[in-house]
């Protein structure tokens, strides 16, 4: 803030006005050493004007105006003590003189002393509201007080009727930064530089104002000038580099940085943003240091700590990496980049286990984010646990293709398929390298699996049809070629056309389980209670009909008794993709997803129900239990009516009219 050019106008303001109002009391004598005193002011020789002065006052010692003007030359020369006791005893003579209140405030704020300053200032306005000028002190002594609401109070009075006073009006932009307004500092400083651009000074302020609302193009126009002023002013150094970093001027940044750090090695506070700029720069080596040089005396600051890791993670350093990441998180365990970074490191480690506790931590905060999703079923298939990792790919690419994805997905079925096979549940695994073959029909080790699992069954055609398609996939494949060896000399059959894999009709042996009797054993299991045995009869049947959903109807219903879930709704889809408008399958798998709370999906089947099926009433008994489990009482009173106006069962009527009254109540 710049005020002392102002002080100095103001005190030859006030000494003129007192001399007019006291002409009438000074003897001529005093007058005349007065006049020499002037004479000699003019001249800048001070200590001659006060001897002058010092002989009128023996002369003429009740005199005010005396008083005030070696107040003032002893302010001129520094002599503060004096010029206050000077003006103290103009005052006794003169206590309704408002200005010299106003000397006395300019002189105590000059000593420092802000309190006493703001008193002065204050005694002034109380004997003269009308000076206006006197805001302006106020404002400024409030300011240097820190009382910033006074201040902005002050010199908004000031500039209503001095509008276009530049000075006041920087320092009001100065308060408005100083008390956290950056918003409303900018904007003043603005309207002051647009008005004033070769007075403007403030440019340091204004470019830190810039810099804190983030306007950081600006801020480094602005600071640059502000540099140019103070080239070794640090704290303008440092926002200017800040600026810089900011706009990705990396080398106007690092110059600046290194600006700073020349003047004062010891600003550490500031490596932390030196060292992210350098490994910006892939400066990996001097990132490094700055990090561990900050890190050494801010030894809990879990971001740089990350950021280290990053740097470590970038130069191919995965033990470093995944040690500050560690100690990352164990300073801010809610970081979800961290946890991000702890579960690709332990995914680079094949720390599978570790991996997937990360990404599971990340989830909490992203569920939805696709990378940690897909990270994630990554890590679960090279478990081997190849059902979780399936379905995440699944729902994945139900949201977007991905090649990528849909690569891992084949990988996965077919692995699964194996596994299957090597449990001899073979109907299962058929049903896995079926999916694998439907998403990419060049792979070899999907059909040759196919083969194997329906070799099995005893489905001779469709296996010879398999292991023949392998082989032509891949003719060097040393095991495909004497498996399909092997099983042309076991049966003494003929190569059928490509065209008929998988299209042919299954031709089994004397051994072979048929069709029929496959469905006869997996209903008797299922009367028995033997659910599991069911599920295999019935899987195994379903691969010499594949379109048959009434089967397929049978497991999905087997695997939701079962707790099964994720197995019913996959089979209940399949159904769905043989005859998208089935209700059992619709009405079934909105049951399964009511179970899980679900209510908005588990809505969305019952009134797809209802769509192909109006008088199906447990759809409209469902769709009321959603909505009344979802809070939505009016929607769900709605459906458990349009339930009662088509059910026959008395008893179920009694019960639904009973919940109607109890949530109408």
């Amino acid at each position: 803030m710049r005020t002392k050019k102002f002080y100095i106008s103001l005190f030859a303001l006030l000494i003129s006005l007192s001399t007019i109002q006291a002409e009438a009391k000074m003897t001529k004598e005093a007058h005349a050493l007065y006049q020499q005193a002037c004479s000699y002011e003019y001249k800048n020789d001070y200590k001659t004007a006060i001897s002058f002065i010092q002989k009128a006052l023996a002369i003429n010692g009740d005199d005010a105006m005396l008083y005030t003007k070696i107040a003032g030359l002893y302010s001129d020369i520094g002599n503060y003590e004096d010029a206050l006791g000077a003006y103290k005893k103009a005052i006794k003579l003169r206590p309704n003189d408002a200005f010299i209140y106003i000397s006395i405030g300019n002189i105590l704020q000059t000593m420092g002393d802000y309190d006493n300053a703001y008193n002065s200032f204050t005694q002034a306005q109380q004997i003269y509201p009308e000076y206006k000028y006197n805001y302006l002190n106020l404002a400024n002594i409030e300011y240097f007080r820190r009382n910033y609401k006074n201040a902005i109070e002050n010199y908004n009075a000031f500039l209503s009727a001095y509008p276009e006073h530049q000075e006041a009006s920087e320092n009001l932009a100065n308060v408005y930064y100083a008390s956290n307004e950056p918003e409303k500092a900018c904007e003043l400083y603005s309207t002051v530089y647009k008005k004033y651009p070769s007075a403007f000074k403030d440019f340091a302020n204004y470019g830190m104002a810039l810099y804190d609302t983030k306007q950081f193009q600006a801020a480094a126009e602005m600071l640059q000038k502000a540099v140019d002023d103070n080239p070794e002013d640090e704290a303008i150094l440092a926002k200017l580099a800040l600026s810089y970093q900011n706009i990705n001027e990396n080398e106007k940044s690092l110059e600046y940085f290194q600006k700073v750090f020349d003047l004062n090695p010891k600003l550490v506070a500031l490596k932390f943003d030196y060292a992210n700029l350098l490994g910006n720069m892939d400066k990996n080596t001097e990132a490094i240091e700055q990090y561990k040089e900050y890190l050494t005396a801010f030894p809990d600051d879990a971001d740089a700590y990350r950021n280290l890791g990053l740097v470590y993670k970038k130069i191919d350093n995965n033990d470093l990496a995944l040690f500050n990441f560690e100690k990352s998180y164990s300073k801010d365990s809610s970081n979800v980049e961290t946890k991000k970074e702890l579960a690709l490191c332990y995914h680079k480690k094949l720390d599978y286990v570790n991996a997937l506790k990360y990404y599971d931590f990340a989830l909490k905060s992203e569920p939805d984010n696709f990378e940690l999703l897909a990270n994630k079923a990554l890590t679960l298939h090279a478990m081997d646990n190849y059902v979780a990792a399936i379905e995440i790919y699944k729902e994945l690419l139900d949201k977007q293709p991905n090649e990528r994805l849909a690569q891992n997905l084949t990988s996965a079925s077919i692995a699964y398929g194996y596994s299957l096979y090597e449990k001899q549940d073979y109907g299962q695994a058929i049903l896995y390298f079926q999916d694998a073959i439907d998403l990419n029909d060049k792979e070899a080790s999907a059909f040759f699996g196919y083969a194997l699992a329906n070799d099995k069954m005893g489905c001779t055609e469709i296996a010879l049809a398999n292991y023949e398609k392998a082989v032509s996939l891949a003719p060097s494949n040393v095991e495909y070629n004497v498996a399909l060896k092997d099983f042309r000399s076991a049966h003494k059959t003929v190569t059928k056309p490509e065209a008929q894999i998988k299209e042919s009709v299954p031709q089994v042996n004397e051994q072979a389980i048929t069709y029929d009797s496959l469905i006869k054993q997996g209903d008797e299991a299922y009367k028995q209670q033997k659910y599991d045995d069911a599920i295999d009869f019935y899987t195994k049947a379903v691969v010499f009909v594949p379109d048959d959903k009434v089967t397929m109807l049978k497991i999905a219903n087997l695997y939701k008794l079962l707790g099964n879930n994720a197995k019913a709704v996959s089979f209940y889809d399949k159904i769905l993709t043989i005859d998208a408008c089935n209700v059992d399958a619709h009405f079934n798998k909105g049951l399964i997803f009511a179970s899980q709370k679900n209510f908005d999906e588990s809505i969305k089947c019952f009134e797809k129900v209802i769509s192909l099926s109006p008088n199906y009433p447990y759809a409209y008994y469902s769709l009321g239990l959603a909505y009344e489990q979802k809070g939505e009482i009016e929607k769900a009173i709605e459906y458990y009516y349009l339930y009662s106006g088509i059910e026959t069962d008395e008893k179920m009527l009694n019960l639904v009219n009973s919940k109607i009254k109890q949530l109408e109540e």
